[in-house]
């Protein structure tokens, strides 16, 4: 018995300290300063926007995206399976525009897919990806594309959301933990010379690799899956801080949910099906840079490690009382003490200005809220792509 409970002990504090241990790495790396990307000379860009039923959004981000662009340039819009005025919208702006209609094959990835092929009657020498609901920085197409240039690997920019006007303790939390994510993370695996997890939007490829790109595939979190293809393929993602992107947080609590199911059932999914694959190629290839992407991709969703972190602690107190060896316990609490005071440090760095303090006493109710979501990846798993809906927007009949 006391065997068994040895082993278990164990096991536990191995499987939960190794996405603790690299997070709080991470969060310690982020704080120094970021290895810079090469730069090479801007060259002919292409903005590709999948636009499904964006009809609310897509004047104002096509404005935003045209200011960027050089009169060699091309902004191309996919409708894809609309039913509203996105396509008369995206050419009255100015974009160029396809259609796209296909009930089987929907997705964000089909769309990309189609844009692709579009641009192959006059191939742009990089392709920028930008969502339909999406503001762009200043310079960030010039940032982008001059990275492109300089390393030859796609490039993915610095994706955030903006607090809400009224925010509530979950949306305060869900926008800091986008930033952990999606800056921090990244600005760590940037500054060790890795690559990166591509997050959907802004990113930029050269033509010569999306071009053969996997991308048709009806994958929930298709970007995440295109980026570790091109990672094994040996063309890595980099992280281009100077470029920023910018998104609203859905303030409607029945969005917020689609959103970040959609989200979180992905990437669990993609969690638990490439990281074998990430860790065997790293191995048998000895590609060091294969088995760090894939500790990253192996860092699971802030709630989801609080929870799991949380019920390993009671589990390992528990045996400790029964054997008397608290050892297990000691390497867990360690591993978590270590990666909360990465987070905090990280949140005095990059987010203080933005999250206040007392938000630590919400993180226990957030974490609760997303129970249901956790349940559901193991009952009812989201495995189709489902568009969240815009603050304000009237839901389209089905």
């Amino acid at each position: 018995m006391s065997l068994l409970l040895f082993c278990v002990a164990w096991t536990v504090a191995l499987v939960v300290s190794v996405p603790l241990a690299m997070l709080g790495l991470q969060c310690f790396i982020a704080l120094l300063p970021i290895r810079p990307l090469p730069r090479g000379e801007r060259r002919r860009v292409a903005v590709l926007v999948p636009a499904h039923n964006e009809a609310s959004v897509l004047k104002t981000t096509i404005e935003n995206v045209k200011r960027q662009l050089r009169p060699d340039d091309r902004l191309v819009v996919v409708a894809d399976n609309c039913i509203d005025t996105t396509a008369h919208i995206g050419r009255s702006a100015g974009a160029e525009v396809i259609e796209r209609t296909d009930a089987q094959q929907r997705g964000k990835g089909f769309a990309l897919n189609a844009g692709v092929r579009y641009l192959e009657q006059s191939p742009p020498e990089i392709v920028i990806i930008v969502d339909a609901d999406c503001e762009l920085e200043n310079s960030a197409i010039d940032e982008l594309a001059c990275a492109v240039v300089g390393t030859g690997r796609p490039v993915q920019a610095l994706y955030l959301m903006n607090m809400p006007s009224q925010p509530g303790p979950q949306a305060t939390v869900s926008v800091f933990a986008f930033l952990m994510k999606n800056w921090v993370r990244p600005r760590a695996m940037q500054s060790m010379g890795l690559p990166v997890l591509l997050t959907g939007t802004g990113m930029a490829f050269p033509w010569k690799i999306i071009c053969d790109a996997p991308l048709a595939s009806g994958e929930i979190v298709e970007d995440l899956v295109l980026g570790l293809e091109m990672t094994r393929r040996g063309f890595g993602p980099a992280f281009c801080e100077s470029a920023r992107v910018w998104s609203d947080l859905p303030t409607n609590p029945e969005a917020a949910v689609v959103q970040r199911t959609r989200w979180e059932h992905g990437y669990l999914g993609s969690m638990l099906s490439h990281t074998p694959k990430l860790f065997w190629s790293g191995l048998s290839q000895g590609r060091i840079a294969l088995l760090l992407v894939g500790l990253d991709l192996l860092v699971p969703p802030l709630a989801l490690l609080v929870l799991v972190s949380g019920l390993a602690c009671a589990v390992l107190f528990i045996i400790s009382l029964w054997t008397g060896d608290a050892r297990a316990l000691f390497v867990l609490l360690s591993t978590g003490g270590m990666a909360a005071l990465g987070i905090a440090l990280c949140w005095s760095r990059f987010a203080s200005h933005l999250i206040p303090a007392r938000v630590v006493f919400t993180i226990p109710g957030y974490v609760l809220g997303k129970l249901g979501i956790y349940r559901r990846f193991f009952g009812h798993r989201q495995t189709e792509w489902v568009r969240t809906r815009r603050d304000g927007e009237v839901e389209q009949p089905k």
